[in-house]
């Protein structure tokens, strides 16, 4: 197998990519994705240029032909990039087409009879386009292949017709995009969950938690594998009819003669081609096996970081007066400032500075009856019990009963009375229903939403699609409908 990828697509290809106006070359690329889905195959320059200078007209007064060539290697210079006028859009954006033919991404052809000239995409440009749309757009839909896979076998198996070695090939196909899909979602859970360490605004953690993972990885991808594409439900009748037909010498042998129609089974005999079906098979039956289990562990990572999203926020949003919380609310601020200045020494930090001249360190001592008349002379330390302070957790409440009452504050049961309150006589509620005392109000809902989220409430949550967020009391707050799992009959 060649693993040299310059060998299939020009040296310079992604060069564009990496120059100081990549921006204006990306959205280049993605005008030409659609310029290619809605021309097709007969896609004239004219056509594209007419929509690229639609796209891009407003941000050519800030690209520099002489500036973008300072980018260039030697073997992607334009010989006629002199004669660029600066001040026209329409000479800036000829330019940007010309780039692209040289860098590969496109070919240009002139038909002789009509003095035109098209374009044209190799192969392994319109893929590379494809993921960069993809990678753009926020418009992105699950593909169920679990059940794809299960009602296609279940058909082939009623049937029993000529596209029954096909269906072995696509259930093969589809479960390594399948495994690939797990793979990615337990990546992505374990990548949100490493990007809370860094987070140290309880808005910033709400803002990832219900705009970004609910958004991209709950609802896209981690809700559908465990609803409508689950594994639980499809996963065991996919196996059993697949086992079904790797045990029957009828069904194999019908599926020998399907494959002997491909030219890529021409020569071969009737054992290698058995032997070709039976590990297809055994293969996607091992990936089912192995999914499973893998899912039991993403049910848990998914467990763990929403558990994790509502400790950061309770610590976040928890004000300490003590010294030690102080000391940790500088502490944190430290951290913060060193992460956002990753190029600077400590000593060039403002922050860091004040801390050094306003935290004084101190060495311990003692004074008794004779440290202030002369003569002065050094001793030796003598041991004896130093005067005790005041304790500052002194009277009716210890410690632990402190933090108990604390945990008590924001606890299941604090949570489920506020909700209760919320809902009153009412079957259904919205976010703008909600009476907000306090701050702890605030929190309480936050907590309301994660149990919710984790199914341990006595009421059930879904977002509002039509007005997704509102401003309650100064807060921009997620607009959810939240109904009793039990309905009240009043």
């Amino acid at each position: 197998m060649n693993n040299n990828l310059f060998d299939k697509i020009p040296e310079n290809f992604f060069s564009v990519l990496s120059r100081k106006y990549k921006s204006v070359y990306a959205l280049a690329l993605l005008t030409l994705y659609e310029t290619l889905k809605t021309y097709k195959v007969s896609i004239k320059k004219t056509d594209y240029l007419n929509m690229l200078t639609s796209r891009i007209s407003d941000s050519m007064s800030l690209f520099s032909v002489a500036l973008d060539r300072l980018d260039d290697k030697d073997d992607e210079k334009i010989e006629s990039a002199a004669d660029v006028n600066e001040e026209l859009t329409p000479s800036k954006i000829s330019y940007i087409v010309k780039k692209l033919e040289k860098t590969g991404w496109i070919e240009l052809e002139k038909d002789v009879k009509t003095n035109t000239e098209y374009i044209f995409l190799p192969s392994y440009s319109i893929k590379m386009i494809e993921l960069l749309n993809s990678l753009s757009s926020d418009v992105s839909f699950y593909l169920p292949l679990v059940h794809q896979t299960y009602s296609e076998l279940k058909l082939e198996d009623e049937k029993e017709d000529e596209f029954m070695f096909r269906a072995v090939l696509n259930a093969r196909k589809n479960a390594d995009e399948l495994e690939l899909n797990v793979t990615l979602l337990h990546h992505s859970i374990c990548v949100f969950g490493h990007k809370l360490t860094t987070i140290f605004s309880p808005n910033e953690a709400l803002h990832q938690h219900f705009d970004n993972f609910q958004t991209e990885i709950t609802d896209k991808i981690y809700h559908p594998m465990k609803t409508f594409d689950s594994l639980n439900l499809y996963a065991l009748p996919t196996i059993k009819i697949l086992t079904r037909w790797m045990d029957d010498d009828r069904l194999i042998n019908k599926m020998v003669m399907q494959a002997r129609a491909d030219s890529q089974f021409a020569g071969k005999s009737h054992s290698e081609i058995v032997g070709f079906i039976i590990t297809n098979i055994r293969d996607t039956i091992d990936v089912y096996r192995r999914l499973q289990k893998s899912f039991d562990e993403i049910d848990k990572t998914n467990a763990e970081y929403t558990a994790a999203v509502q400790k950061k926020v309770n610590y976040l949003s928890s004000s300490d007066k003590t010294i030690i919380g102080k000391i940790k609310s500088i502490l944190v601020r430290a951290a913060k400032e060193i992460k956002n200045n990753p190029d600077k020494d400590y000593d060039e930090m403002e922050f860091l500075q004040q801390m050094g001249d306003t935290i004084s360190i101190y060495q311990q001592g003692y004074i008794d009856q004779d440290s202030l008349t002369p003569p002065f002379k050094r001793s030796v330390k003598e041991e004896f019990e130093p005067e005790s302070l005041p304790d500052p957790f002194s009277g009716d409440m210890d410690f632990d009963d402190l933090g108990l009452e604390e945990l008590n504050k924001y606890g299941p049961e604090s949570v489920d009375n506020f909700m209760s309150k919320a809902f009153g006589k009412k079957n259904e509620i919205t976010t703008g229903d909600i009476d907000f005392q306090d701050f702890d109000d605030f929190i309480l809902f936050i907590l309301a939403e994660v149990r919710a989220e984790l199914q341990i409430s006595f009421y059930k949550m879904e977002r509002v699609k039509e007005q997704e967020e509102i401003i309650k009391q100064g807060f921009r707050l997620p607009n959810f409908v939240f109904t009793r799992k039990e309905l009240l009959h009043v």
